[in-house]
């Protein structure tokens, strides 16, 4: 398989994190939302940057009209540069919720860190599309245990 290059966007996940600290959890959280925000403004500019060039014509310097149905996917051969246009501009249109959602999970977070957590808690971080949606507080899996190991050394001559 040749080399795939992510021009833009972020690979989002779903799937089940185990975390050993409510702390560790909210650092995730935090660094998830500010790699969004970072992929949402350099959409953003390369559109902004597009229009402005074009004098304001609006949606239609970003639009094709070179859009084949193909089997189950759509494919535009004729205009690459207006196709890959509108591919940034959807990303950037389902990147709006997905940032406001995380969001919105974050300033609400205090309450999750005001709960009654034992102190030997894991937590589960469930993500849907790369939004966290629920989180298991979990007493029955508890944090591995640290072994230190401590040795005296001598010099034999």
């Amino acid at each position: 398989m040749e080399r795939v290059i992510q021009e833009t966007g972020t690979n989002l996940y779903s799937g089940i994190l185990r975390f050993y600290s409510l702390n560790d959890v909210r650092k995730y959280m935090k660094e998830l939302l500010e790699r969004y925000q970072r992929d949402y403004d350099r959409s953003s500019n390369v559109i902004g940057s597009l229009l402005r060039t074009e004098g304001g014509k609006g949606m239609e310097v970003i639009m094709s009209k070179g859009w084949a149905k193909v089997g189950a996917m759509f494919v535009d051969a004729t205009d690459p540069e207006k196709g890959g246009m509108e591919l940034t501009f959807q990303l950037v249109t389902e990147m709006k919720p997905r940032i406001s959602k995380t969001e919105e999970v974050l300033k609400t977070f205090e309450s999750v860190e005001s709960l009654p957590i034992p102190n030997e808690a894991t937590f589960v971080l469930y993500l849907h599309s790369g939004i966290p949606e629920r989180l298991v507080i979990d007493t029955t899996e508890t944090k591995p245990e640290a072994y230190a190991y401590k040795g005296d050394y001598i010099t034999i001559d």
